[in-house]
């Protein structure tokens, strides 16, 4: 949106809407276009990302895919799971 197109709308609103409705009508308007620019943010995202490899599957971080086991005390880890290395004294 130009600066001509900007004073046009300021004229139309200042003659259609009443001087103490304005500040209203304008937060309301500047919350409309912040929520549809997020909107359309989005959209440039999601589909950026289906461009770049459509097929790909989103695949979580390695800490969230395998997280560490952890067992309760006493408990003795299986023969399948890495044991620590044993120190002696």
């Amino acid at each position: 949106m130009g600066i001509a197109e900007l004073i046009v709308v300021l004229i139309v609103a200042l003659i259609v809407i009443p001087p103490e409705k304005l500040p209203e009508v304008m937060q309301t308007v500047g919350k409309i276009l912040r929520e549809l620019r997020l909107a359309s943010n989005t959209v440039v995202r999601e589909l950026t990302e289906l461009r770049e490899d459509p097929l790909q599957l989103k695949k979580p971080p390695q800490a969230v895919a395998q997280p560490p086991s952890v067992l309760p005390p006493g408990q003795q880890p299986s023969s399948t799971e890495a044991k620590p290395p044993h120190i002696q004294p």
